[in-house]
């Protein structure tokens, strides 16, 4: 029991739990301290804001760095925010990833959003998250190609910045790359190792899509993110 105690207060960063809750929130959102933080953290700048929309802020809501600690050797997770994170509910934060929000960026993520060990987040202009989203583990989420590409022929440059938006009811597998202008339908699974860079919002609901770059592979599939007690025949 001693052990279990002992595990569970250094499991914590009580540190940056207080650090961050306090100096990022209005005091009577603060004391409620929603933002949980797990092992090694960086603030790398903290010069942006987050929003709570749609609904009571609640203890320990967002947990930061911890989930995949298991799993992975220890690393550090790193938040960089200079722009604006909107959430709108529970939301998991993996072990050593990196959540990065430029100056003009918006990243919003809706409720039961759960981000794995070690991807990273990069957002310039615009990443948006609906409902019940699963990101496995050292996958790449960014809107900015980070550079731009000259047509040699035009002297035309490409569109750096972008938008990315998830549907509610996704799964994106382990090391997937999901770049500017992607755009995924509801209960959409995206198969490991993939890269996304285009509307798939066209697409029927339940479809699985996959390959470099990623296109329709199967429909009528859905991920069960309940217990395996609300599933037919366990």
């Amino acid at each position: 029991m001693v052990n279990r105690i002992l595990g569970h207060i250094f499991y914590h960063n009580w540190v940056a739990i207080l650090y961050f809750n306090l100096r990022m929130l209005p005091w009577r959102q603060a004391i409620r301290f929603p933002f949980d933080f797990y092992h090694d953290i960086r603030f790398q700048s903290l010069s942006g804001c987050i929003v709570f929309e749609g609904g009571c802020v609640r203890r320990g809501m967002i947990k930061i760095g911890g989930r995949g600690s298991e799993m992975f050797p220890r690393s550090q997770t790193i938040i960089d925010l200079k722009g604006t994170w909107i959430i709108r509910g529970q939301l998991e934060v993996g072990h050593g990833a990196l959540l990065r929000v430029e100056n003009n960026g918006f990243f919003e993520c809706g409720d039961n959003v759960r981000i794995g060990a070690l991807t990273k987040v990069f957002c310039v202009n615009r990443i948006t998250f609906g409902n019940e989203i699963d990101v496995s583990w050292e996958c790449q989420i960014f809107d900015t190609n980070f550079h731009f590409l000259m047509d040699i022929e035009s002297g035309k440059l490409n569109l750096r910045d972008g938008e990315i938006s998830i549907g509610d009811l996704n799964w994106i597998g382990n090391r997937v790359s999901v770049m500017k202008g992607t755009r995924t339908p509801s209960e959409c699974v995206v198969a490991a190792n993939s890269l996304c860079n285009r509307d798939y919002t066209g697409l029927p609901t339940g479809s699985v899509i996959g390959g470099v770059p990623a296109q329709l592979l199967k429909t009528g599939k859905r991920r069960v993110f309940e217990s395996t007690q609300d599933v037919p025949g366990f």
